[in-house]
Order: structure tokens, then C-alpha cells, then sequence
């Protein structure tokens, strides 16, 4: 019993370790990101805004929602490229955060989780602002939520867990070569149009089969019909797709407990 005590207490404290060295990197990195910006946290919501209006006016334009009106589709779109963007921020906070960190690496003993911990902790941070703009957005078009409102919230953690699959995976490499630091950026606008986020999935052609062999189809297009229309049918593909997305995370974890120990001695 007392071993089991011991064990237990032991993986408490790291837990808490974890926890702490996490809470101190995202402070550490707000405080570099916005010391010198008069607005402040405002850039945090500007950003993904000035970013989705420009291709919702675009898509509506151009009939990129099917047969949905314009206002369906301009809450469909945004509701799309909310749920992308919690995804992106999933895959690069680790990195940007990893890179500002050489210096400490180097010289402070930093748990290799406590990056990712604190990259979750930065997109749980803009998911914030996401989430008020899609209530704004909401209310201003007057569209009540689902029943399956729930089973979107509950999708949440699911999408960061598959982000964070992914950016752990790179964080060694950005950490020593800063060809993955500049070159994932130029895959979000190509990622983002090979799934439906905003748009209409085809009924066939080369873009159909894109979009049904393509993970972030289901990964984002599933819970975003939970959160603007109801319930798929697709709930079981979903849970696969967890699935999947979570052993992938452990793989990276796993990858990254590895490599870091050997970028960190890289370095000069």
C-alpha cells in the first residue's frame, strides 16, 4: 500500500509539475506577445476575424454553400473556420513556443510536455474569443443553438488533441531548423480548402474524394454540424476519428520525449 501511495503521490507531483511549468510558459509568452501592443489582447480577436470575413464574403459570392441562403451559409462558414482555426492554433503554439524557449532549454532542466501543455493552454486562451464570436454571430442572425450543442463542446478537446498530435511532432524539428518553423505556415490556406470548411462538400469529383479520404473533414466538419444544425449520423466516425488522433498524440509524445534531449544538445 505504501508503494502504491508513493507512486501515486509521485505522479501527482509531476502532474503538478507539469501544470506549473505550463501556467509560467503561457504568462511568459503573453507577456512577450502583447508588452508592446497598445491594444492588447484585442489583436487576439481582430486576427481571426480579419481573416474569415474576407472568405465568407468571398464564398457567398460565389455560392460556395450550396443551396444554404446567406445568412445560413455566412454562420456555417464562420462556425467552419472557428473550429479550423482552434485546429491550426493546436498545430503551431507549441513551436512558436519552443523556439522563443531555446534559451531556457538550454539552460534550465523544462519538461518537453510542459510546451504542449502550454500550447493547449494558449489555443483554450483564443478558443475564448472564438466562442464569443460565434455567440455574437448567432445572436446577430438569430439562430438558436442545437440539441446537440453538447456533443460540439464535447468535440472541443478532440480537435486541440489532433492539433497537438501534430505540433508536437514538429517541435524538435522546429526547435533546430527553422525551414518547419517558416515552411507549416504556407500549409494552412492548401489545408484548409482540401475539407469542407468553407464550402460545401461535392457530391463527386476529384474534390469529393479529397474531402472523404481527408482526416480534417471529419475532425472539423462533423462538430460543426452539431454546432449549427444537429445531430450527422456521423457520430461513430467521429469516435473513430478520436481515436485515431489520440494514439497519434501519444506516438508524438512519445517522439518528442526522444528528440528533444537530442535538439536541445544541438544547439551552440
Amino acid at each position: 500500500m505504501r508503494g502504491g501511495t508513493y507512486r501515486r503521490s509521485g505522479r501527482g507531483r509531476s502532474f503538478a509539475q507539469l501544470v506549473q511549468q505550463a501556467r509560467l510558459l503561457v504568462l511568459r509568452d503573453f507577456r512577450f506577445r502583447y508588452r508592446q501592443a497598445y491594444l492588447g489582447y484585442i489583436w487576439a480577436v481582430a486576427r481571426p476575424v480579419a481573416s474569415m470575413l474576407p472568405l465568407i464574403l468571398v464564398g457567398n459570392a460565389f455560392g460556395l454553400g450550396g443551396e444554404m441562403d446567406a445568412t445560413e451559409y455566412a454562420l456555417f462558414a464562420l462556425a467552419g473556420f472557428l473550429l479550423w482555426q482552434m485546429f491550426w492554433d493546436s498545430v503551431i503554439s507549441p513551436q512558436w513556443l519552443a523556439r522563443r524557449l531555446r534559451r531556457t532549454f538550454k539552460e534550465a532542466p523544462l519538461r518537453p510536455e510542459a510546451v504542449v501543455a502550454a500550447g493547449a493552454g494558449l489555443v483554450l486562451f483564443n478558443a475564448s474569443f472564438y466562442a464569443a464570436i460565434f455567440v455574437l454571430a448567432s445572436a446577430l442572425t438569430r439562430t438558436a443553438p442545437p440539441a446537440t450543442l453538447w456533443l460540439a463542446l464535447l468535440a472541443f478537446p478532440v480537435i486541440v488533441l489532433g492539433g497537438l498530435a501534430i505540433g508536437a511532432f514538429f517541435v524538435p524539428l522546429t526547435f533546430v531548423y527553422l525551414d518547419f518553423r517558416f515552411g507549416l505556415p504556407l500549409l494552412s490556406p492548401f489545408l484548409l480548402w482540401t475539407a469542407p470548411i468553407l464550402y460545401a462538400s461535392p457530391k463527386a469529383g476529384v474534390l469529393a474524394v479529397v474531402n472523404r479520404w481527408n482526416p480534417l473533414t471529419y475532425l472539423i466538419n462533423i462538430p460543426r454540424q452539431w454546432l449549427v444544425r444537429g445531430t450527422t449520423g456521423d457520430e461513430l466516425v467521429f469516435l473513430i476519428c478520436a481515436l485515431v488522433f489520440g494514439a497519434l498524440f501519444w506516438l508524438a509524445l512519445r517522439f518528442l520525449r526522444r528528440a528533444m534531449p537530442l535538439a536541445v544538445e544541438s544547439l551552440p
